[in-house]
């Protein structure tokens, strides 16, 4: 018996880290990729192994996972698009954007790297407010360490980010309509949510250390007292 009650409490703590792999993002609807192979999609899915993002990949694919959820800035977050310039939770002017500290964020990390030059239009559908876009390279690299996952090595290959140019992001309150045209090294960017009702942040790890020990003790104390009766 107290075997039994021992699987249902680790069952329930991996089913606890898991759950949140794909907290805020939804789904990705309405994906065109031109000239692509028959296999390439658009796709929710989990950072890369091994844990480093490499340039050139060539994939075809337009992949999306989710980040740090429900992050209160610390301090003003420089953005490169934003819904609504003129919202209060934004500050600055164009060309220096900002969302001000104190904001509740969750931010989700977009990968479009094809083999050649090709186009992608898709939809990214998510579970709360899209605020915002970081697709430069300064600023990507200076929201990797507060925004980016830990132990996930994003390199500091050139050329990360996105060209005005030849990129488009519409907003669309919870979803973002893009259209993007990559080469080689690709197209990268930290989409940035508001506080999302599925983004509940990971138990820390001795937290749940603490809690699984608890959680043993209680079972085998009442194993302990079945039997004695």
């Amino acid at each position: 018996m107290f075997k039994n009650y021992l699987y249902i409490v680790l069952a329930a703590l991996v089913y606890g880290f898991s759950a949140n792999a794909h907290a805020t993002l939804l789904s990705i609807t309405d994906c065109v990729i031109t000239t692509a192979n028959a296999d390439s999609d658009c796709q929710i899915t989990t950072p890369p192994p091994p844990a480093i993002i490499e340039a050139d990949q060539n994939t075809d694919k337009l992949s999306a996972w989710d980040e740090v959820q429900n992050f209160t800035l610390t301090s003003d977050l420089f953005v490169d698009s934003v819904f609504d310039d003129t919202d209060p939770i934004v500050g600055g002017t164009p060309g220096n954007l900002f969302l001000k500290a104190g904001t509740i964020v969750s931010s989700h990390y977009v990968e479009w790297d094809p083999s050649g030059t090709k186009q992608v239009e898709a939809t990214i559908n998510t579970d709360s407010q899209i605020f915002a876009f970081i697709f430069s390279d300064t600023n990507l690299f200076a929201s990797d360490a507060a925004l980016g996952l830990p132990g996930l090595d994003y390199n500091d290959f050139l050329f990360r980010g996105m060209e005005l140019n030849t990129d488009t992001i519409a907003y669309n309150g919870n979803s973002a309509d893009i259209d993007w045209l990559a080469s080689n090294p690709g197209d990268w960017a930290r989409m940035i949510t508001a506080f999302s009702p599925g983004g509940i942040p990971e138990v820390p790890v001795p937290a749940a250390v603490w809690l699984f020990g608890t959680a043993l003790i209680g079972l085998f104390g009442f194993s302990k007292r079945r039997k004695a009766a």
